[in-house]
């Protein structure tokens, strides 16, 4: 073990304790530049499609919005449609409950349902409709001027941060005493969306490409995360739509 690490290994026992359980935050970014961040969202368009995500689960969830922005019937299709993890193609469409296959609707789909939908009538200021996605259709109808809503899998399953094996830095944020962890070689994900205006002409096919990569990891205590006010609200406000949490971690799993 060499003497940084050693160092680090010191300082996270003397500021956060060995018996503690920890919380780690990753953040996302962009790969591209037409990709934007929107009221935190983050948020790809076209002339034909507009796509708005949100991350924020355990582990970390691919669950996205996809608008119509035009006059015409859109259809998506989701057999040829992939989540990329790290070169890993991850079908969208399945008829089957694989064990990464998850209905986020009880736990998550929700929360980020209505967050989409607050989203949309505080920043376009129209009157939309919504299609929900049923699951095991190959091919989605889209009407104009509409949009569906979908979580399918976890970014990161079963996958922790060793905070020594990265550029970490202690820092204060949100007046809590943390660690950032900052990687230029890291877990990249990709959205991979195929649709079209007609359902059977596959020479009028057009796709959409999103790639994302994890920018940085921050762990803390778990009490700095869960942390809440008198009032019983969260006061350190580390939820973003553009990050994800990995919670319960041992002293082991952080720190190797």
């Amino acid at each position: 073990m060499n003497l940084k690490k050693l160092l680090l290994g010191l300082l996270v026992i003397t500021t956060l304790g060995s018996c503690s359980r920890f919380t780690q935050v990753v953040y996302v970014s962009p790969s591209s530049e037409d990709i934007h961040s929107v009221n935190h969202f983050y948020t790809y368009e076209n002339e034909d499609i507009k796509v708005v995500y949100w991350f924020w689960a355990e582990h970390g969830v691919m669950s996205f919005l996809c608008w119509n922005k035009t006059n015409q019937p859109m259809y998506l299709d989701w057999k040829k449609s992939a989540m990329i993890n790290n070169g890993k193609r991850m079908s969208y469409y399945t008829n089957k409950y694989a064990s990464n296959y998850i209905t986020y609707g009880d736990r998550y789909g929700l929360d980020w349902l209505d967050v989409f939908n607050e989203y949309y009538s505080t920043t376009n200021h129209v009157k939309i409709s919504r299609e929900s996605l049923v699951k095991g259709e190959r091919v989605t109808f889209i009407p104009p001027k509409s949009y569906i809503t979908q979580a399918f899998y976890n970014l990161t399953a079963n996958i922790f941060f060793d905070v020594t094996d990265r550029n970490t830095e202690p820092e204060v944020i949100n007046f809590c005493n943390v660690y950032v962890s900052r990687s230029k070689s890291d877990i990249s994900f990709r959205n991979y969306l195929t649709y079209s205006f007609s359902e059977d002409n596959e020479a009028a096919e057009r796709h959409v490409d999103n790639e994302f990569h994890l920018n940085k990891v921050v762990t803390m205590d778990n009490r700095y995360f869960e942390f809440k006010d008198l009032d019983g609200y969260r006061a350190n406000d580390w939820e973003r739509p553009s990050r994800f949490f990995i919670k319960e971690l041992r002293w082991q799993d952080v720190y190797k």
